[in-house]
């Protein structure tokens, strides 16, 4: 570089100066564009799924909604094939994937937008997890298509395509439940 002449810089250093900043403004400028374009070609290829697995992982404190207007608040805890597992003060609430209406980050801190591009990481059903708690007969509460309440009692096994509840009440009967109709099914404990 050349020596300052009286005090003041060679015009080629300011020129070079001002091409120098020229290229870096222009490059970060680059490099936002490719970050947004990367954003919008992740959030097209987005599913429920995903997004419910980025929540999940994130570690969000959502509230979820279901088509019934039931809503339910707590971390996500799992994402199955076909459910999503909400922890919720009482346990956890199992809502089908068909009955998900919204899901909302309560508000707070939170990380960027969520992108949503994956899939479940677990090939687990809803019938898979609750077969595998039937043996621990749990306290369930069920929403099931055609019922006006929720049903409520112990839950005893789960088949291919119906699950049994004993019901609450005096005296306490039997529900044969298909477990297409069910919607969600909280799990106390």
């Amino acid at each position: 570089m050349a020596e300052p002449v009286g005090g003041r810089r060679h015009p080629l250093d300011v020129d070079l100066a001002r091409l120098v900043g020229d290229e870096q403004a222009g490059e970060a400028a680059r490099s936002r564009a490719r970050e947004r374009w990367l954003r919008q070609q992740a959030t097209a290829e987005a599913t429920l799924v995903g997004l419910l697995v980025d929540l999940a992982e994130e570690g969000a404190d959502v509230t979820v909604r279901t088509t019934s207007g039931r809503a339910h608040q707590g971390p996500i805890v799992a994402v199955g094939r076909d459910f999503v597992i909400v922890g919720v003060s009482r346990g956890h609430v199992c809502i089908t994937l068909d009955a998900l209406a919204t899901a909302r980050r309560r508000p707070g801190r939170h990380r960027s937008e969520t992108t949503g591009d994956r899939p479940a990481p677990r090939s687990l059903t809803l019938a898979d997890h609750l077969a595998a708690l039937a043996p621990e007969a749990p306290r369930v509460s069920l929403a099931a298509a055609g019922e006006p309440v929720l049903l409520t009692g112990e839950l005893r096994s789960v088949g291919r395509d119906v699950m049994t509840v004993r019901l609450d009440g005096e005296p306490p009967v039997t529900a044969y439940v298909a477990l297409r109709s069910v919607s969600e099914v909280l799990v106390s404990g």
